[in-house]
C-alpha cells in the first residue's frame, strides 16, 4: 500500500476517488430523477469535491503544481456547469440537458483519470503516451456513448439509462 498511497491526504484522495467512481458510475447507470438518482448523485458530488480538494494536497509527482492540477481544475469546472442548471433550474427548456451532459462528463473524466493514474506510474511511458493511451482507451469510447445518450435525452423528458442504449 504504501507504493500507491504515501500520506494520509493521498489516502482520503484515493478512497474519495473509488467512491466517486463507484457513485457516478451508479448515478449514470439508474433511472434518472427520482430519489435515489439525487441522493446518489449528491453523495457523489460530495465524493467528487472530496476528492478534488485533497488533489491540491499531493505534490509528489511533480514536486510542485502539475497537470494533473490542472485537470483537477477542469473537472471542477465541469462538476459546476452540471450541477448550476439543476439546481437553477435554467435555462428553463434546455437545464436537464445541460444537467445531464456535464454530469456525464464528468465521470467520464474520472475514468480517463483512472487510466491516467494508473498508467503514469508504470515505468517507461511519457507523458504523451499516457495521454494518448487515457484518451483512446476512455475518452473516444465514452464520447460515442455520450453522443448516442445525448440525442435521446434531447428527444425526452426523462433520459434512458445508460444499460438500454444497446438495447
Amino acid at each position: 500500500m504504501q507504493d500507491i498511497v504515501y500520506s494520509t491526504v493521498g489516502f482520503v484522495h484515493l478512497v474519495a476517488a473509488l467512491a466517486s467512481l463507484l457513485l457516478g458510475t451508479m448515478v449514470l447507470a439508474l433511472q434518472k430523477g427520482g430519489r435515489r438518482h439525487k441522493r446518489l448523485g449528491y453523495a457523489y458530488v460530495s465524493c467528487l469535491l472530496v476528492m478534488l480538494g485533497t488533489s491540491f494536497g499531493i505534490y509528489r509527482q511533480y514536486q510542485g503544481f502539475g497537470i494533473f492540477h490542472v485537470a483537477a481544475l477542469l473537472s471542477a469546472v465541469t462538476l459546476g456547469a452540471g450541477m448550476v442548471p439543476v439546481l437553477r433550474k435554467k435555462p428553463a427548456r434546455t437545464w436537464r440537458t445541460l444537467h445531464y451532459s456535464f454530469m456525464y462528463l464528468s465521470v467520464l473524466e474520472l475514468y480517463v483519470a483512472l487510466v491516467a493514474e494508473v498508467l503514469v506510474r508504470m515505468p517507461g511511458w511519457s507523458f504523451w503516451e499516457v495521454v494518448g493511451a487515457s484518451v483512446a482507451v476512455v475518452g473516444v469510447p465514452g464520447a460515442v456513448l455520450f453522443g448516442r445518450l445525448r440525442r435521446r435525452w434531447q428527444r425526452s423528458r426523462r433520459p434512458q439509462v445508460a444499460a438500454e442504449v444497446y438495447a
